[in-house]
C-alpha cells in the first residue's frame, strides 16, 4: 500500500482502522458524495440569487417553494402530475437531474400548472408579490426539481435541509467551507498518485507550449429594446446562447415570432445579466407602442416619453417594482412630475404632497432600499433641500398586517430611518429629518388581497 496515501489519510482525519488503507480506500467515495450533498443548497441559494435578483431573500423563498411541492398530494410525484394536466409535463421531465436538454418555462405556463390558489399561497409564505411569483417559479422550480432528483430519483418526502430555509434564518456558513472541496480533491489525487507508483511507470513529461493565452476582459451585457406598432426590435450582449434562446422566446410568446427581430450577441466573457429573468416577467408591459430602453451593466435607461402620461406612470412603475437590483434612469409618475414642478423655498405642505406621490422600494421583509428607488431618492433629497427651511420633514414607515406585530413595527421604523439615511447620504441635513414606523396600524387598503396588502406597505412625509 501507499505511505504518502496513508499519511494523507491520517492527515483529513480518515480511520486507518485495522485494515490499513484499505479502509481510508473505502471511505473515499463516501467523503465525495458528503461533499457534494453538504454543498448543493448554498449552491442552489447562490444560483438562484443570482438568476432572480432576489438577494437575500432567495433562501426563504426556495424553502416557500420546495415546501409547497413536497405539501402536495403524493409529495413530489403529485406535483409532477399537475404539470401533466397543465400540457408540460414534458418541461417538468426535463428538468430532471441527467437530462441534458432542460426546456424553458415561461410565468403563463407556470401560472397555468398551479393554479392562481398556488401562486398566491407561495405569495403570501415567502411575501414576494403575486404578479411576479410566476415569472420567479419559472426560473427557480426546475432549479429546485434538478437538485432533488439527484441520479434521477424522485424523493418521497423534503430533503433535508430544505425544511428550515423557509423561516428566513440565515443559514451560517459552515467553518472550513474550502476544506469541503480540497477534502475530496486531496483524496482523488492521493488514489492518482498511488496508481502511478504501483505501475513504476516512468515517463517524461511532454514538453510543455509557453503559456500564451490570456483570459478575455470581462465586458458588461447590454440590450436595447423598441416596440414600434407591435414589432420589437432588440440588440444587445449576453453571456450563453441559452439566455439568448429564452429572452427572444417569451419576447415571441408574446409578441409573435414574426413581430421579433433579434441581434444579440453571445460572448462568454460577458458578465452576469442579474436582471434577465425579472424582465422576462415584464414582457406584457412592454406592448406600449413607442417604448424604448436600454442595459448596459447594471444600468437601465427607460425611454417612455413617446407615450400618454398615465401609461407612462404604469410601465415605470412596474419596471421599479420588478428590477429592484437595477439602476433606473428616466422613471416617470405622478412623483417625478410634482417634484419638477416645485419652485424654490417652497412650503412643507407642497414639499410633502409632492413626496408623498413618489414610491420607494425595499427588498422582500428587508429594510434595504432597492437601487431602482436611487433616481427618486435623488429628486426628493433635491426637493427637500431647494424648500423652505422653517420646518422638518417626518418620514414614515408603514407595513402590511402579514407576520408579526413587533416585527412588523420594528420593520417600518427600520425602513423609514433607511429612507431619511438615503436623504442625508444625498446632502439633506440631518436635523431637517425625523423617521417613525407605525407597523401595520395605519392600513389604507385590505389587507386581505395581494392590490391592499401592496398599498399598505408604503413610506410617507409629513411637515412638522
Amino acid at each position: 500500500m501507499c505511505a504518502w496515501l496513508r499519511a494523507v489519510c491520517r492527515c483529513l482525519h480518515i480511520p486507518d482502522r485495522a485494515t490499513g488503507v484499505g479502509s481510508c480506500l473505502g471511505d473515499i467515495p463516501h467523503l465525495i458524495v458528503r461533499g457534494y450533498i453538504m454543498s448543493t443548497i448554498e449552491t442552489l441559494i447562490s444560483e438562484v440569487a443570482r438568476a432572480t435578483g432576489l438577494g437575500q431573500n432567495a433562501q426563504k423563498f426556495i424553502g416557500v417553494v420546495a415546501g409547497y411541492i413536497f405539501n402536495q398530494p403524493g409529495g413530489l410525484a403529485g406535483f409532477k402530475d399537475k404539470f401533466q394536466a397543465a400540457g408540460s409535463g414534458d418541461l417538468f421531465n426535463s428538468w430532471m437531474s441527467g437530462q441534458s436538454n432542460k426546456q424553458s418555462i415561461d410565468a403563463n405556463q407556470m401560472r397555468s400548472a398551479l393554479g392562481n390558489q398556488g401562486v398566491e399561497e407561495i405569495a403570501q409564505k415567502s411575501g414576494v408579490g403575486a404578479k411576479m411569483v410566476p415569472g420567479l417559479l419559472a426560473t427557480v422550480v426546475p432549479m429546485i426539481i434538478n437538485a432533488v432528483t439527484a441520479g434521477g430519483v424522485m424523493p418521497t418526502s423534503l430533503p433535508a435541509g430544505f425544511a428550515s430555509l423557509a423561516d428566513g434564518t440565515k443559514r451560517r456558513t459552515p467553518s472550513f467551507r474550502l476544506w469541503r472541496w480540497l477534502l475530496p480533491l486531496i483524496a482523488l489525487l492521493a488514489l492518482a498518485w498511488c496508481g502511478w507508483q504501483s505501475r513504476n511507470v516512468a515517463k517524461a513529461p511532454p514538453a510543455s507550449a509557453p503559456a500564451v493565452n490570456v483570459a478575455a476582459a470581462a465586458v458588461d451585457p447590454t440590450l436595447s429594446f423598441q416596440n414600434s406598432g407591435g414589432r420589437v426590435t432588440v440588440n444587445g450582449r449576453l453571456p450563453t446562447v441559452a439566455q439568448k434562446a429564452n429572452l427572444v422566446g417569451a419576447l415571441a410568446g408574446v409578441f409573435g415570432t414574426q413581430n421579433v427581430a433579434a441581434d444579440i450577441e453571445v460572448n462568454a466573457a460577458t458578465r452576469a445579466a442579474p436582471w434577465l429573468e425579472r424582465l422576462k416577467v415584464l414582457i406584457p408591459d412592454m406592448k406600449a407602442d413607442g417604448l424604448k430602453f436600454a442595459f448596459n451593466g447594471d444600468t437601465l435607461k427607460l425611454d417612455t416619453s413617446a407615450l400618454a402620461p398615465d401609461k407612462r406612470a404604469q410601465i415605470s412603475q412596474a419596471f421599479q417594482a420588478g428590477l429592484g437590483n437595477v439602476q433606473i434612469e428616466g422613471l416617470f409618475d405622478q412623483g417625478t412630475q410634482a417634484l419638477s414642478a416645485l419652485t424654490p423655498g417652497a412650503s412643507g405642505a407642497d414639499l410633502t404632497a409632492a413626496l408623498n406621490k413618489t414610491t420607494v422600494n425595499f427588498d422582500t421583509g428587508l429594510a434595504t432600499l432597492t437601487r431602482s428607488s436611487d433616481a427618486i431618492l435623488e429628486m426628493a433629497a433635491t426637493a427637500i433641500k431647494n424648500s423652505g427651511e422653517g420646518f422638518k420633514v417626518e418620514i414614515n414607515g408603514h407595513t402590511d398586517s402579514q407576520g408579526n406585530a413587533t416585527t412588523n413595527q420594528q420593520l417600518s421604523e427600520q425602513r423609514a430611518q433607511a429612507v431619511r439615511s438615503a436623504l442625508i447620504k444625498r446632502g439633506v441635513p440631518e436635523a431637517r429629518l425625523v423617521a417613525r414606523g407605525f407597523g401595520s396600524s395605519q392600513p389604507v387598503g385590505d389587507n386581505r388581497t395581494e392590490e391592499g396588502r401592496a398599498a399598505n406597505r408604503r413610506i410617507n412625509y409629513a411637515a412638522m
